[in-house]
């Protein structure tokens, strides 16, 4: 009896060890990294910021340098002084702000609706962009100095938090959703309406290059004396050869909020009087001339319902402001002792070994401590069965 017993209990261990062995073979799983990615460098508010996030702003940050000014760039003790500036200054932004509002409405970055969203838009760019191959994605973040739990944490305050905390607040009523209120903020100083030409620096031209033709479109568009000439001259660089932005292809513009675009186009865009055309602006992914346009009364009354609901975000941006400008950036005793010119490199793939070796560690516990159960049950009926023979 106890044999058959016995059996049962080791398939069903079997059964549950190939099933841990099927999630971890899967793509789209979380990649864990090493220990040292999760070390805290710094507290702001009620959130944690992990080593990894210093890592990837200062790595990519020297690598721009590098590329722009040549392997001189950060001989000096100033041009050091002036990296760690910089990149004290990126570990505190708005993407941290939102996060930490998020845990006041009981919403986190990697958890519910948030976490489920962007388990599925990992499936999607593991399948599109790597193939399904796990390894060429480990490799690209290793490239790249990222970590996945970074990504993941990035698409969840780009793509999916903003709007659950949006949700949450019209639950609450703390966001007003009368007409009147859109059609206030949409006509306001708070939505803009911009057209422009972005030329990216994965492009295959040189960063000297990308930047040379930007000033260029830049003069050309700025040159024209009117307005009617400026943005027909805009309209005409929106079709020409160096733009890489094909979404706008008529040039006829995009309507936005504040928070909704990288931070060095908002500021450049809404600094802007009505056809004025920015200096060029560079942002991380490449190079911006930005115009500022009128906005349209018939667009808005075709497409109302959908700027009203753009319009919600510009109640979650002042929330935003508001936090960001009470968050104080504390770094922590690890944080103050790195020194950003030797960083401890991240491996992305650094934590897998120790997550197998956990499952197997806990399969065998789980084996022997339900086989023991199993085992002494069996004993414990033998030794009744034996009295009752008596």
């Amino acid at each position: 009896m106890l044999t058959k017993k016995l059996l049962r209990v080791s398939a069903m261990l079997l059964a549950a060890v190939m099933l841990l062995s099927l999630v971890g073979c899967s793509a789209s799983r979380e990649v864990r990294s090493g220990a040292g990615a999760k070390k805290i460098v710094a507290t702001a508010g009620n959130i944690e910021i992990p080593y990894e996030n210093l890592y990837y702003i200062t790595m990519t940050r020297i690598a721009e340098l590098k590329r722009v000014y040549g392997d001189d760039a950060l001989n000096s003790p100033e041009q050091q002084e002036a990296l760690k500036a910089f990149v004290r200054e990126q570990l505190l932004t708005r993407s941290e702000a939102l996060i930490s509002i998020g845990l006041d409405y009981g919403i986190s970055t990697d958890e519910g609706d948030v976490g489920d969203s962007v388990q599925e838009r990992m499936d999607d760019i593991l399948e599109q962009s790597f193939d399904n191959d796990r390894d060429a994605y480990v490799d690209s973040l290793n490239a790249e100095y990222l970590t996945d739990r970074y990504v993941r944490t990035y698409l969840a305050v780009e793509d999916y938090l903003p709007q659950a905390i949006v949700n949450e607040m019209l639950l609450r009523g703390e966001i007003d959703d009368s007409d009147e209120a859109a059609t206030n903020l949409i006509n306001g100083d708070a939505f803009l309406r911009t057209v422009h030409v972005f030329i990216s620096r994965d492009n295959g031209k040189s960063d000297e290059e990308n930047r040379a033709n930007a000033a260029a479109v830049r003069a050309e568009v700025a040159a024209k004396s009117t307005d009617s000439e400026r943005y027909d001259a805009m309209r005409n660089a929106v079709g020409g050869k160096y733009n890489n932005d094909f979404g706008d292809v008529l040039g006829n513009g995009y309507y936005f909020t504040y928070g909704e675009t990288e931070t060095a186009y908002e500021t450049a865009a809404f600094a802007l009087s009505e056809y004025g055309v920015s200096e060029v602006v560079e942002t991380s992914d490449g190079y911006y001339i930005i115009m500022r346009l009128p906005k349209d009364a018939t667009y808005i009354k075709e497409n109302f319902q959908a700027l009203k609901e753009q319009s919600y975000y510009v109640t979650l941006n002042r929330k935003v402001e508001e936090r960001l400008s009470s968050m104080t950036l504390e770094m922590t005793k690890y944080g103050n002792s790195l020194d950003l010119m030797d960083l401890p490199k991240i491996d992305a793939d650094g934590g897998e070994a120790m997550f197998v070796i956990s499952i197997v560690v806990a399969a065998v516990l789980g084996a022997g401590a339900i086989v023991a159960v199993v085992y002494f049950l069996s004993k414990k009926r033998g030794k009744k069965a034996k009295k009752s023979h008596r």
